[in-house]
């Protein structure tokens, strides 16, 4: 079971959970998808998966350069990504129910604690509170 997402320092949350591999093609349906769910212009802070950086993608943000920038973070510095710190809290909730009997289950507990965190923009915004990431809690 996978996740993509994206935090905003004003607390909102867009996710999607999926079974397979991330691609291009699925991270632009994820891109798309949050395209439909906000009205603003999205500035998105990524890391560097291979998806992420591929020509598809490239052209895809190009094409849409009114609504979406896509700004890559350095090699190899997760702590720079306030995304990873909402991963590293959905880890300890999962974990803290002990761990997952299923990948039904696993699903499940993901599902569960994405929905409720998008009623939780305090929590959220806590994640860019971390010294590695204030560079984006002002923006």
């Amino acid at each position: 079971m996978n996740l993509v997402s994206t935090i905003s320092n004003e607390g909102s949350v867009h996710f999607l959970t999926y079974e397979e591999t991330m691609t291009a093609a699925r991270f632009i349906g994820f891109l798309e998808k949050l395209l439909r769910e906000t009205s603003r212009k999205v500035f998105l802070i990524a890391d560097r998966l291979w998806a992420h950086e591929a020509r598809a993608v490239e052209d895809w943000v190009a094409e849409r350069r009114d609504r979406t920038e896509l700004y890559f973070l350095p090699r190899y510095a997760p702590e720079l990504n306030a995304d990873e710190y909402l991963n590293n809290d959905l880890k300890g909730a999962i974990n803290a129910e002990g761990l997952p009997g299923s990948d039904e289950d696993l699903g499940s507990r993901m599902g569960r604690f994405m929905s409720e965190l998008l009623h939780l923009p305090e929590r959220v915004r806590s994640y860019f509170q971390h010294p590695c990431v204030q560079y984006a809690a002002d923006v």
